[in-house]
């Protein structure tokens, strides 16, 4: 990672989006994790109009028009991706959109695109592309994904799906990609137990029921064997090879390259970035978080990685307040 210099602008004052109010609200702006969910608009800082030339004022305002972020995130099954997605939504304040979850509330809800998938999954057979991708569209579409920005968990899973959304106008800031060595995601799967009075979600090895009477009834979920979990696995990194796949023509480390005000630097070893660029001059970064960390130690590298776009991001409406 050598050779990597990054161009810090000076600190601006800044303020949380309106739909994740904070208590640090003034906090000044230098890789500081309290105040990276700040930098969705910037503050005037403290300056009256008196002072602040029309000039200015209209650049300020331009200034205050930043996107929100819009961010993919893919992982196998127990590999953490959901325990990630609920801090980074909690932070961040993006909307959270699962594939899975708006089939079974379309389903619910007895729309059209619901009865069609019904359909589908009565007869055992995968639902179409076509029906989910409308789905995610319509989600990605409404005001609060717009306003808000957006995560979407574990979509697209394919090339073609891919393709759609980028057919739609859907294209990320961040595709967030964790990876945990086959045999780690194995032994969680195989040790995870269901508790049916309660719901709640046990370990055998890492979080073990409380006590005797609890452990006697707990089930372990049909697809939760080692044969299944390893095919799911199979499955998942086929998936996701086919959708990074999409990428490779325009793939370079983060560290040989500098792209406009984009320049990207880090010195964690079990964080790997690359930056890619598409025809319309877009930043698609994947983030690859490899090994075994503790679920704060793997935030912190996502935050990390988020601050540093969004800083870059903001470099230059920043600068003109500075």
């Amino acid at each position: 990672m050598a050779g990597c210099v990054n161009s810090i602008s000076p600190p601006v004052t800044l303020y949380p989006p309106r739909v994740s109010p904070s208590p640090a609200a003034r906090s000044s702006f230098l890789f500081s994790g309290d105040s990276v969910h700040s930098l969705y608009r910037l503050r005037r800082v403290s300056r009256s109009p008196s002072i602040v030339s029309p000039k200015f004022q209209k650049q300020i305002v331009t200034a205050e028009k930043t996107e929100p972020l819009k961010i993919m995130i893919s992982g196998a099954p127990a590999s953490g991706k959901g325990t990630q997605c609920e801090l980074i939504t909690h932070k961040y304040g993006l909307v959270h959109i699962s594939a899975g979850d708006l089939l079974r509330a379309e389903i619910a809800s007895g729309s059209e695109n619901g009865r069609r998938a019904k359909e589908y999954m009565e007869k055992g057979q995968l639902v179409p592309d076509e029906i989910v991708v409308m789905m995610v569209k319509d989600r990605l579409s409404q005001t609060d994904s717009k306003q808000n920005g957006w995560l979407l968990d574990g979509y697209p899973r394919s090339s073609s799906q891919a393709t759609a959304l980028k057919g739609f106008g859907f294209q990320p800031d961040l595709f967030i990609l964790l990876e945990v060595p086959e045999d780690i995601l194995i032994e969680r799967v195989v040790g995870r137990r269901l508790d049916p009075v309660t719901g709640k979600i046990y370990h055998l090895k890492y979080s073990p029921p409380e006590t005797e009477e609890i452990a006697a009834r707990l089930t372990q979920r049909f697809d939760d064997t080692e044969e299944k979990a390893k095919l799911r696995l199979k499955t998942h990194n086929q998936n996701v090879s086919d959708v990074l796949s999409m990428y490779d023509d325009i793939t370079i480390k983060a560290c040989d390259f500098h792209l406009h005000s984009f320049h990207f630097s880090f010195a964690v070893s079990s964080l790997t970035i690359y930056v890619k660029q598409n025809e319309e001059t877009s930043v698609i970064i994947i983030i690859q978080i490899k090994g075994t960390r503790s679920k704060e130690e793997v935030f912190a590298h996502i935050d990390t990685a988020l601050s540093e776009l969004l800083q870059q991001k903001n470099s230059a409406p920043s600068s003109l307040l500075s």
